[in-house]
């Protein structure tokens, strides 16, 4: 917790009363190291008396998970991913009507509800867009077989692995879905996620590097983007903030690829909600969003702060336009952890693509009846 989050003093003008602690607004969230930075500035810029605490976004749906289903000392604003919001509804406060409708971009609009009930201020759009230096050419099309044509086209001694794209689900899911499948427990019925899995894992090794050690992995992306050993990168913008020479990057479209974003939500269990809303608010300002799209690529959730953000982040928002959303369902973020462990294991020729898809296939079936019976 910095300086900055500590309880602000108002002093009550020359008369000689004692100054008045006035409680700081509450607010945990997942933001990176240099973001937390920038909020700190902004917040002091504005007066505003910020509490922030940060979580790592690994463990953040379980942390959050536990403060809002204890409903004790709960902070006063939360920054959340977009796929956790089902499963924490019934725990969350509706966002006042003049929030709910000021200028959302669609892809922004179609996060923040459950429902009828509109629950969150979107934050951020993001998802997997291609990135490249301008003097690369774009894949023919969007589809995931020009993308690897245009890569094995770049490979040269120098760069024998040209395509970034990370051994993790969330990258895998173009895949999935060009075959026909789908992050959800019937998406993986046919064969079509056998040949996925296989075709991807294929890659590595070929024109995708080995991956790193985990945890390791967006700094080893990064090293082998600024020393050019990379042609094409399939990435977020929250990459987008570390490199170096902008405006020499293209942003292209990939197809299938997931779409999702950061939300800001006030529990229920919030003892001053109003001044929750009243930092969100702050936080999805025009001249505010503009500060995060140009610090780290981030794409604003505002028309009006998109139509005048810097190129780069409007390339990014229109790459994003024909991703797909993952689908809102409370089971959506956990499927991942069978998928994950099954995907590392075919790269690493542990199991079959047959082998791991099967074990998938049990693991979300058990997952989904654990979730839906009795607690």
């Amino acid at each position: 917790m910095s300086s900055r989050a500590a309880l602000a003093l108002a002093t009550l003008g020359a008369c000689g009363r004692e100054p008045v602690e006035i409680p700081a607004i509450r607010f945990l969230h997942t933001f990176a190291p240099e973001e937390s930075e920038l909020l700190d500035t902004i917040t002091t810029e504005r007066k505003l008396a910020v509490e922030s605490s940060r979580v790592p976004f690994a463990r953040g749906q379980q942390v959050i998970g536990e403060i809002l289903r204890a409903g004790r000392d709960c902070p006063d604003l939360i920054r959340i991913d977009a796929t956790w919001l089902p499963g924490m509804a019934e725990l969350l406060a509706p966002a006042p009507d003049a929030l709910a409708r000021l200028d959302w971009t669609p892809e922004a609009q179609a996060m923040i509800k459950v429902g009828p009930a509109t629950l969150a201020v979107p934050h951020t759009v993001d998802g997997l867009v291609v990135i490249r230096d301008r003097s690369r050419p774009a894949p023919a099309t969007p589809a995931i077989a020009d993308l690897i044509a245009a890569a094995r086209a770049a490979r040269t001694q120098a760069t024998p692995y040209p395509l970034a794209v990370r051994v993790d689900a969330y990258w895998f899911l173009p895949w999935l879905r060009a075959d026909g499948g789908e992050l959800a427990v019937t998406g993986i019925e046919g064969d079509g996620a056998t040949r996925a899995l296989a075709g991807f894992a294929s890659l590595v090794g070929e024109i995708v590097p080995p991956p790193p050690p985990a945890g390791s992995e967006a700094p080893s992306e990064l090293r082998r983007w600024q020393t050019r050993e990379l042609a094409y990168w399939v990435t977020g913008p929250w990459q987008l903030g570390a490199l170096r020479d902008r405006d020499q990057v293209a942003i292209t479209a990939l197809a299938h690829a997931p779409r999702g974003g950061q939300l800001l939500v006030v529990p229920k269990c919030a003892t001053r909600p109003g001044e929750g809303w009243r930092l969100a608010s702050e936080l999805t300002e025009v001249a505010v969003e503009h500060r995060f799209a140009d610090a780290f690529g981030t794409v604003p959730t505002r028309v009006a702060a998109l139509t005048t953000a810097a190129p780069l982040a409007r390339a990014v928002y229109e790459a994003l336009r024909s991703a797909e959303p993952l689908p809102q369902t409370p089971h959506t973020p956990l499927l991942f952890d069978d998928l994950n462990p099954a995907l590392a294991a075919v790269v690493a020729h542990d199991a079959t693509p047959e082998e791991a898809v099967e074990g998938v296939r049990r693991g979300w079936k058990r997952l989904v009846r654990s979730q839906d019976g009795p607690p």
